[in-house]
Order: structure tokens, then sequence, then C-alpha cells
């Protein structure tokens, strides 16, 4: 069917089995950009005739065939996480609606997925169940991988992290013209999880992005920092790029084919998060120093367990994971030096085995004290909600455990999308964790749960949801003054 609103007349179709209607608009531009350059806004009006593809576009990505997950039984590759779906595209930075219409203007859900692959428009990301209980869902769809994040120099030009500039392009194209789709441009709530958390943490610290949304929620972000742009450095490691690759220069990059980009052997450092102009106009260490953080409430945390995506006994060896008690020693004391036997005294009882073990520390490590570091920061400048995902939904038959992912699988309502059978259990989780969070979507507070205070209380999601201390929250604070995070995260990366 066909809407005619005043961005233009848009493809939109009437989707899901509630009574409220809700409708799914895919593919609205809202910037354009040539490969390796900053993205330029699109402005449409209403005699442009129909301005969206009415289809789920990505960028080019490489997908793991379907069958290894019959081997595998990894989440993340199973339909519901791929965009076998998509029109892959260059051109492809595109904003994705769900909506209910009508004249009362709607709070808005803004969601970044992670920026390795994907797109907005992932069976899990579906806003469909969300849009039905009164919320205007938009997913974005941004450069990935190396088009969004490869460092490339042309003449003086560094350009380092195009996706952030993707990303505020669609913030503000949402800020300009969600009011004719149904949303309220003074509620709106940004949401990201694993790298799209981070992303969505890098627009908060930005003080060009004022105004642009009024609520934040983290999923799952790693500790990271953008790293400051060393000129020297960046040539360097173009120049060993394209030597690697046997490219000539910056041109034939530029004009080479999409898939031979995919292949590129790259140095790490090429696709770091770098602070580089004109996005990083501010070091975002120093708003969060200096306590300038934007007043807007928070919602952040992490699930139980996060790196089960990678406990697979034929990837132990490449992630260097022990799985003999003397390996286990040499191992985690290479890494984690004197706190080792503190940091696995904490968490063996948590754990099953010296692989588990393993991959809870760096946990941790990477995503529970990134949680807390975030909590204790941001508290302190405005209202903040932490959380600790445990639910296990019947996944692999729980193989997985409270997965990375698991919160927004619930909280989008999208289980019956990852054919999970529907049981009590389930739709417990979801009605619990949707009362919160869409009460703090709403107006930016969880009734039922207590901010994140001097106590450092969070809520913990199994069952109906309780409020605890954050877990080994004196372990963290004593592990606060160490780099074994980045340590952990750098490991982590070059294996990966």
């Amino acid at each position: 069917m066909l809407v005619h609103t005043a961005i233009g007349t848009l493809r939109a179709e009437r989707v899901g089995p509630t009574d409220t209607p809700v409708y799914r608009i895919l593919g609205i531009p809202y910037a354009h950009a040539e490969r390796f350059r900053a993205p330029e806004p699109v402005t449409t009006d209403p005699g442009d005739g129909v301005v969206n593809s009415g289809r789920g576009q990505c960028f080019p990505q490489r997908l793991m065939p379907g069958f290894m997950n019959l081997f595998l039984r990894h989440f993340q590759l199973r339909p519901e996480w791929q965009p076998r779906h998509d029109i892959q595209s260059e051109d492809a930075l595109r904003v994705n609606v769900w909506t209910s219409g009508s004249d009362t203007p709607k709070p808005v859900l803004v969601f970044i997925h992670g920026g390795d692959c994907g797109s907005g428009t992932l069976p899990i990301y579906d806003g469909t169940h969300l849009a039905a209980q009164g919320i205007v869902v938009v997913t974005v769809t941004y450069r990935i991988g190396v088009l969004g994040h490869l460092h490339v120099v042309d003449g003086d030009r560094i350009s380092c992290d195009r996706a952030l500039l993707d990303q505020q392009a669609a913030l503000r194209w949402i800020k300009d013209n969600i009011s004719a789709l149904g949303g309220d441009p003074e509620r709106i709530t940004l949401m990201g999880h694993c790298g799209g958390a981070q992303y969505a943490l890098y627009q908060a610290l930005n003080p060009d992005n004022r105004g642009l949304f009024h609520r934040l929620i983290l999923c799952s972000g790693q500790r990271a920092t953008p790293q400051p742009l060393d000129a020297d450095a960046e040539r360097k490691a173009f120049a060993r790029l394209l030597a690697d690759n046997h490219l000539r220069d910056y041109r034939e990059l530029a004009a080479a084919p999409v898939g031979r980009l995919l292949r590129l052997a790259q140095p790490t450092m090429t696709l770091s998060t770098t602070m580089d102009q004109p996005f990083f106009r501010v070091d975002p260490r120093d708003v969060l120093r200096e306590g300038v953080f934007p007043h807007v409430p928070v919602l952040v945390g992490s699930t139980a367990d996060e790196f089960s995506m990678i406990e697979i006994s034929g990837w132990y060896r490449r992630m260097g994971i022990a799985t003999s008690p003397e390996e286990f020693g040499r191992t985690t004391v290479r890494l984690y030096g004197r706190w080792a036997g503190p940091i696995a005294d904490a968490l063996r009882p948590e754990s099953t085995d010296l692989p588990d073990l393993q991959i809870k520390m760096m946990e941790l490590l990477v995503f529970h004290s990134a949680a807390l570091n975030l909590m204790e920061r941001l508290s302190a400048h405005t209202r903040v909600y932490g959380y600790r995902f445990e639910y296990v939904p019947n996944l692999y038959r729980g193989l997985r455990g409270a997965y990375h992912g698991a919160e927004v699988a619930i909280f989008f309502g999208n289980l019956d999308r990852m054919r999970i059978p529907s049981t009590d259990d389930n739709r417990r989780a979801m009605a619990v964790t949707q009362r919160d969070w869409l009460g703090f979507v709403r107006d930016g507070v969880m009734p039922h749960r207590p901010a994140f205070d001097a106590q450092a209380r969070i809520t913990r999601y199994r069952g109906d949801g309780e409020t605890i201390p954050f877990p080994h929250l004196e372990l963290l604070r004593e592990l606060e003054g160490t780099d074994l995070a980045q340590r952990v995260v750098n490991a982590y990366m070059s294996r990966r």
C-alpha cells in the first residue's frame, strides 16, 4: 500500500497479528555517500513520488552458509540474525520504521545494530510488537565493516569511521521527519547493542548531537575508547594495507570491486575507532571526565553469558582457551598476571568447567566491567538504571545460556521470529522486560526499579526481576586501575 506523508509517498505494509494496525515502512533514504566519503543528507517532499524501496537493504557483507549452523549451533548464524533477504548495495543508507500511525505523537525508539555485519532489517530487530504497544520503532542501516570502518588516506584527508557520521545523519533525519510518521521528536530514545551500544555512547558524547535524543539504552557494550588520531601512524598503516593487497594507491582501492574489498588483508589498526574529524571535534573522554554528559536518562547492562558464542570446542585453541589445568595456569597468568588467581577464584562457583571459567573471566573484564564503569561514571551526572539479564530462552535447550543479545530479542518481543516455542516463562520474561523498558522509553523512568546509586543496585532479569547489588562489585573496583580490560579486549580482537 502507498501512504502519503509530508516527506513524500511511502510504500508501506500492514503487519502483525494484533488488533492495532502496524505499518512497516522499509528503506527510507536518509543520506547518500560515495565510497569512503562522508554522507550527504537526502531530502524528500510530497512531489517526489514513492521515496522508499519497500525492501530490506544492507551494505555488502559475506554471509556464512546456513548449513554450518547444523554443527555450530551458534545463535548469530541463525536466520533471524542474517540479512539473507536484503538487497546488498553500497547505496543503503536507510532507516526502517514501524508505526501504528494516528494523530497522537508517540515515543520513538531508534535502534543501532552492531558494527561487524547485519542491517537494520534483521528479523530479530523487527519492530512490529513494540509498535503495537504505542512506540514508533526506527532501525538504522549504516556502513559496516571495511566500507564503514577502514582507515583510508587520500592526500591530506584521513577518514577513519564513516559509520558514526552515517548514524549522526540518520539521527538528524529522524529528528526532522519522524513527526510525519507518528513519532514525537521530543521523546526519542537511542538504543544500541554490542558495537551499536558503543556507537550510541559516542553519539551521546558528541556535543553536536544535543537534542537529537532524550534517553539512552546501552546493551552489552564493550569497554573501548577511541584512539587519538596519529597521522603518521595512519599513513604508514595505510601504505602497508595497500602493499599487502597489491594496490597502488587510494584511487585503485576506491575503485576496486566490492567483493575484493570484503577480502582485504588488513592490520587491526585500520579498523579501530579513531578520533578523526569531523565527528570527534571534542575528545569523548574529556566529556566524561569533565562531567558535561548530557542530562538524559540512561539504561545500561549486560547478559550473564555474553561470550557463550565462542563456547565451541573447535574454537578453543584459536581463542587461546586452555583445556587442561596446567595449560590453564600458564594461559591465565600470561593474560591476567597476578590477578589470575583472584579472578578465577571469584568466578569458579559460577562455572561448569575450565573453558567456561575462562570465558566467564573474559565476560567479567570485557562486558561487565564496561557496564559498571559506565554506571558509576554517568550516575554522577544523570539518572542511570543498571541491569544484568540472566533469563535463559529455550534456544538449543538453553545451550547458550543468557547469550549475547538475548535481552534484545526479549525486549523486541521477537522470540517467535527465532522459532523459539512460546512458553509461560518466555511470555513472563517478555512482559516484565517490556514493562520496565517501555516505561523508560516513554518517560525516562522505570517506576518498579531502583536507579543506580551508591549502593550499586541493579535489576537482575530472571523470572520476575529482582534488585541485587552489582555482582563482584569489590573485585571490579579493585581492577579499575589496571589495564586488564583493554588487554582482554585486545587479545579477543586479535584472535576472532
